[in-house]
């Protein structure tokens, strides 16, 4: 039997240290989406790992409340009431909101217990929490709960990885859905591969674990009978780890839709291996569209051969198609989308790869590309490789589009590898260039499959907002092409005509949220002010002593 620890219990999202992030879509949702409960715009995602870790608590308490403070700006005050236990978690975006809700809490004479992907031995959470989980949870907070009864918890904990039976199930009621734009559900964790840049591997395994079916039919379930018929976001590392597992958790997705009576439109990150040329990878691919996946999120990174190589990104050189084949024949035979992650700054890059980057881009199906500036993380083999050669600046900031690089280049500067970020971002989201990949994209993906849940996603005031507010000439400019693919594929007055105008118009919509994105960067990038050693490449420092060691000097002074 479980015994209470306290009476009551709170649990906080923190704030993301900046909105100018790829994946907020905060200029987007503030223009055209319905505000959220508490008069701010709506997030894109909800807080799935304290969904998680309040239902696991419920037992342990009288009284718990979840809060995320994106969505809801009341006073710590007033939200927190006389709770004696404060939970707060969340990622390297948000550590600094981390450590000014940890410093507000203690002043409260709160008991504060942090946790997420934030923590390390070196955080300075140290000094402020009262207590710290780094990594899984599910395999420590048993124990950590039992002694904290008992008085005797230590300061720090460290999960490792558990079995997938005890993955924390999410409670979908412990928010209001409405506050969001998308659900999320976590199915597996872990990755296989050793991409030098990636933390997943160290953070969450190489084995492929997954979650028992039933606890996934439990999610998707109260979901829908909460009222939730809106895209999904399935959070793994990376869906087809292990294909052969994939293949079985896929149809057990279409068993759940089945059982549930809804097939809920989701999509997923996974690697460009679901191209590959194999029985396996092409019933993958036919699984994929009768799940209902309408996007997938494939780590392209680079077309530069020698940097995938370099970063040890094998996987996406398999077989004898081009990267720009394979993203093709995913969309052709999933009639999903596809988006893509891409990287500047390997030991590979060059100035002359800008233009490569950016032509590679363009040839693409893929509207939605997050490009940003390699950064060495925490537990990768990149920031080990950084910090013995000397060439590691600062902890990254866990914004992958900051325009900032963490370490020295080689084959160009700190400064100018910034510069060449800008000029990759003016390429690729000018609006010729972003509407072009749209083109393409609806030319390819399955007007049936949109349509399911399109249906409901053509509401008067929406469609008036994305046409008369900002950007609207592009998007009249380009919406003649689109009407012409829409009619000729499906005809018109049909549910796949209105499906591809739809997502059209999500694409506009989307599109205000990229664009301001380039003018940020370009304001921040523009208005810093280097150092002479942010001034050098590693190549140049290699072959200039005195220049090495003096900068060297100074990096040392900076760190300490």
């Amino acid at each position: 039997m479980i015994e209470k620890i306290a009476d009551k219990a709170v649990l906080i999202y923190p704030e993301f240290d900046t909105q100018n992030t790829f994946w907020s879509y905060a200029s987007s949702l503030k223009m055209y989406a319905p505000l959220g409960e508490f008069g701010l715009p709506k997030r894109l995602l909800p807080p799935l790992g304290l969904m998680g870790l309040f239902n696991h608590l419920k037992p342990y308490y009288d009284e718990i409340c979840l809060i995320d403070k994106n969505v809801n700006p009341g006073s710590l005050v007033d939200l927190v009431g006389d709770a004696e236990h404060v939970f707060i978690g969340g990622m390297q975006a948000q550590e600094q909101s981390l450590l000014k809700l940890a410093v507000a809490l203690k002043k409260m004479d709160k008991l504060v217990i942090v946790g997420g992907t934030a923590i390390t031995p070196q955080s300075p959470l140290m000094a402020i929490a009262d207590h710290l989980l780094e990594n899984e949870a599910e395999g420590i907070i048993d124990d950590f709960l039992q002694a904290l009864r008992q008085g005797i918890a230590k300061k720090y904990y460290k999960g490792g990885f558990v079995d997938p039976e005890h993955f924390f199930q999410p409670d979908y009621a412990s928010i209001n859905m409405q506050n969001y734009v998308h659900m999320a559900v976590q199915i597996s964790r872990g990755c296989p591969e050793s991409c030098e840049f990636c933390d997943i591997p160290a953070r969450f395994g190489q084995a492929y674990r997954v979650t028992p079916w039933q606890k996934t039919e439990h999610s998707f379930r109260q979901m829908k009978t909460l009222g939730w018929t809106g895209q999904v976001f399935v959070v793994d590392d990376n869906f087809i780890a292990n294909p052969r597992k994939a293949l079985e958790v896929l149809k057990n997705l279409y068993k759940i839709g089945e059982n549930i009576g809804y097939h809920h439109p989701k999509y997923t990150e996974l690697t460009l291996r679901l191209a590959d040329d194999s029985p396996l990878m092409a019933e993958l691919r036919r699984w994929f569209h009768q799940c209902n996946f309408i996007n997938g999120f494939y780590g392209v990174e680079t077309p530069n051969k020698a940097s995938l190589l370099e970063t040890k990104k094998r996987q996406n050189l398999r077989g004898e198609l081009s990267l720009l084949e394979k993203l093709n024949i995913i969309s052709k035979q999933t009639g999903a989308g596809v988006m893509m992650g891409m990287i500047y700054g390997f030991d590979h890059d060059t100035d002359d790869s800008i233009q490569e980057f950016i032509d590679f881009v363009n040839a693409s199906n893929a509207p939605i590309v997050m490009a940003g500036l390699l950064n060495a993380l925490p537990y990768t083999g990149l920031m080990t490789r950084m910090e013995n050669a000397g060439r590691l600046i600062k902890a990254s900031s866990g914004n992958n589009s900051d325009g900032i690089i963490n370490f020295i280049p080689y084959h160009f500067s700190v400064q100018q590898a910034e510069q060449n970020y800008l000029s990759i971002l003016d390429g690729i989201y000018h609006p010729k260039a972003y509407f072009k990949r749209v083109i393409r994209h609806l030319e390819l993906i399955d007007p049936d499959l949109q349509s399911q849940y399109r249906a409901g996603n053509d509401k008067l005031i929406y469609l008036l907002k994305i046409l008369t507010r900002k950007n609207a000439l592009s998007f009249w400019r380009y919406l003649p092409r689109a009407i012409a693919i829409a009619q000729r594929r499906c005809g018109l007055n049909t549910p796949g005509f209105a499906a591809l105008l739809a997502e059209y118009f999500s694409l506009c919509a989307q599109y205000t949220h990229f664009n301001h994105q380039v003018h940020a960067q370009r304001q921040q990038i523009s208005a810093r002010n280097y150092e002479k050693w942010q001034q050098f490449s590693w190549k140049q420092l290699e072959n200039s002593p005195t220049e090495l060691h003096e900068i060297t000097r100074l990096m040392g002074r900076m760190a300490g």
